[in-house]
């Protein structure tokens, strides 16, 4: 179900990005609640039906792979990788200990809505399933512009990404 902004259209750009099956990015992520935080270096790697996420925290120490594809989710820390069934969140929060909204993630690091759930416009960014999604900084990137600075929160969650570098080939 794809919700209209406030303006009852959709610009081209966001149709334009919403028919990209493939792309990759590199930035950097910091993620918070009142319990834990950290922050590492990202990788991630979309394409039709699967999601890869390598984190890495500082020196590339604590690498870690989490791959999504339908309800199978696995997570691999360079020593052991382990299989997941269900909700790709509930089983981020409880392996990383902290809230990562990764099935709306792919979208809000393209600048749009999860076109499954409804929205609210906010001019820099939008409320989502109870995230406050927010865009500071944008960039051109080929035809479209797409977010380099990302911030998300929800509750006592946040979450910050900074993207450097993309690839829509």
């Amino acid at each position: 179900m794809l919700s209209e902004k406030s303006d009852g259209v959709y610009r081209l750009q966001d149709m334009r990005v919403l028919q990209q099956q493939h792309w990759y990015f590199e930035g950097r992520l910091a993620l918070a609640d009142e319990r834990d935080s950290f922050s590492a270096s990202v990788s991630w790697r979309h394409r039709l039906g699967r999601d890869d996420i390598e984190l890495a925290g500082p020196l590339a120490q604590g690498k870690l792979m989490i791959s999504v594809e339908a309800d199978i989710v696995s997570v691999d820390d360079g020593d052991t990788r382990k299989e997941f069934r269900g909700p790709v969140e509930e089983v981020l929060a409880e392996q990383l200990g902290v809230a990562m909204p990764v099935n709306a993630l792919k979208y809000w690091v393209l600048g749009l809505p999860d076109p499954e759930q409804s929205f609210v416009d906010q001019g820099d960014g939008f409320l989502q399933a109870g995230w406050r999604v927010g865009f500071r900084e944008m960039q051109h990137v080929n035809a479209v512009v797409l977010p380099r600075k990302i911030n998300a929160e929800k509750d006592k969650t946040r979450i910050k990404l900074v993207v450097d570098q993309w690839d829509l080939s």
